[in-house]
């Protein structure tokens, strides 16, 4: 593994999730995983006594994923809920995170979604990726251009481009979102279901994958190196 840092953008808390066991997989081999949420998680209270407090809640909740997982640093660029725009002021913030993270590589969300901030990301890091790279606005940081970025849910029309074994790290998935006691209604789950899914998968041999899709349209069963 040649990759010194990673950046994932996620739409809300949690949506980072889906490749909860990539990040711990490479946060144990001493890779640095930033994760960069677009929202506050305003609009994610299944209880409306929750209204006032969900944004707090929510916090707490990512920090204890990261305790999981092994996050180097989360950064939240506050957007509220369904509020989120490609304007200038938050396509500069998408770049100037990348520009001070400046990582090997980038994870967001794919372009097949019905959730207006699900596609506002994809749209908004997509381009931020390209720009971070060339020459302009540098008030918002030394030009940085990652070598790969690769979508990590919502691409509906191919097959993944990469499928990778996460088997050892695959209950971070299930403990990862136990952690999002919030969004349990939603997911029809509780902590005590996740946490004894995560104990099933550890004594499971059963391969369990994460997929990714970039733009070439190559096969693998591996991150390609830098140097690739």
């Amino acid at each position: 593994m040649d990759y010194s840092r990673i950046l994932v953008f996620g739409a809300h808390p949690d949506d980072e999730l889906a490749m909860a066991p990539t990040m711990a997989m490479l946060a144990d081999r001493g890779v640095e995983v930033y994760i960069c949420i677009a929202t506050n998680g305003s609009e994610g209270y299944p209880r409306p006594e929750w209204k006032d407090e969900i944004v707090q809640m929510r916090a707490q909740e990512m920090a204890n994923a990261d305790q999981i997982i092994g996050t180097t640093e989360r950064i939240c660029i506050g957007a509220d809920d369904m509020a989120l725009t490609n304007d200038k002021a938050t396509f500069q913030e998408f770049i100037r995170v990348i520009r001070r993270v400046r990582p090997d590589v980038i994870f967001t969300h794919g372009p097949h979604d019905m959730h207006r901030d699900h596609l506002n990301t994809h749209a908004i890091s997509r381009e931020a990726a390209w720009q971070a790279g060339n020459p302009v606005s540098t008030e918002l940081g030394e030009p940085w251009a990652a070598r790969y970025l690769f979508y990590y849910k919502a691409v509906q029309d191919r097959r993944p481009d990469i499928v990778l074994d996460v088997s050892d790290w695959a209950h971070i998935g299930p403990l990862t979102r136990a952690t999002q006691v919030s969004q349990h209604i939603l997911w029809h789950t509780s902590v005590e279901e996740l946490e004894a899914q995560a104990e099933r998968m550890r004594a499971s041999d059963a391969t369990v994958t994460n997929t990714f899709w970039f733009e070439d349209r190559t096969h693998l069963s591996y991150l390609p190196g830098l140097e690739g």
